[in-house]
C-alpha cells in the first residue's frame, strides 16, 4: 500500500469521532490531520474535515450521486458508540 493510502486509511478511524465531537460541541465543522507526506523538502498534510456549513462544501461531481448521500446514524448525534 502506498504511503498516501496508508495515511488516508486513517480517515476511517477518525470520521465518527469528528462527527460526535462536532455534534456534542454544536460546532459547524471539525477537522484533523491524518499525517504528512514528504516530497523532498516539501510537506503535504493530509486532512479530514467534516462540515455542515454549505459555504464550505467542495463543489464536486460524485461518481454515484445517489450512493453519495446517506442519512447520518443517530448514534453519532447522541454520543453513543457504534458497534
Amino acid at each position: 500500500m502506498s504511503a498516501a493510502r496508508e495515511i488516508a486509511a486513517k480517515a476511517v478511524d477518525n470520521v465518527e469521532g469528528l462527527l460526535k465531537d462536532m455534534f456534542a460541541g454544536e460546532y459547524a465543522n471539525n477537522e484533523v490531520s491524518l499525517g504528512v507526506l514528504l516530497d523532498g523538502k516539501e510537506e503535504i498534510q493530509v486532512q479530514l474535515k467534516v462540515t455542515r456549513s454549505p459555504s464550505e462544501f467542495i463543489e464536486t461531481e460524485y461518481c454515484d450521486w445517489d450512493d453519495s448521500f446517506k442519512p447520518i446514524d443517530d448514534d453519532l448525534k447522541s454520543g453513543n458508540s457504534l458497534s
